[in-house]
């Protein structure tokens, strides 16, 4: 079903176009799927590389070390949770869509009670 803009109290512009919102939350979501299926192949080359590379012997692993290591957990963790946070917000925002259309239709049916 096609849905118009909706402006809840008809005060100002128009506050939400659903379907467009709707795939905005979808993209969102994808994008965190996206996001999450490739930080886990790259976490995987990421931990085979630093097996590999058993880096600290030179002054510019040295350096980088020092950088890197106390950054890791929370890069690390940061990126795992970019996923669900994604997914998450998406979710969020379809709900706030679906009240804020529900919304406008009640106001319809009070508005047309008034005739």
């Amino acid at each position: 079903m096609s849905q118009g803009p909706i402006n809840l109290g008809g005060a100002g512009d128009i506050d939400i176009y659903p379907e467009e919102t709707r795939a905005l939350m979808r993209r969102l979501q994808q994008s965190g799927v996206a996001f999450g299926d490739k930080w886990s192949t790259l976490a995987q080359s990421i931990g085979a590389g630093e097996q590999e590379a058993n880096t600290g012997f030179d002054t510019l692993s040295v350096r980088f070390r020092a950088q890197y290591n106390p950054a890791k957990p929370d890069l690390e963790k940061l990126s795992t949770n970019v996923r669900p946070n994604l997914i998450r917000l998406g979710a969020g925002g379809n709900k706030i869509i679906e009240k804020y259309v529900a919304a406008a239709a009640r106001d319809v049916t009070r508005m047309r009670s008034l005739e």
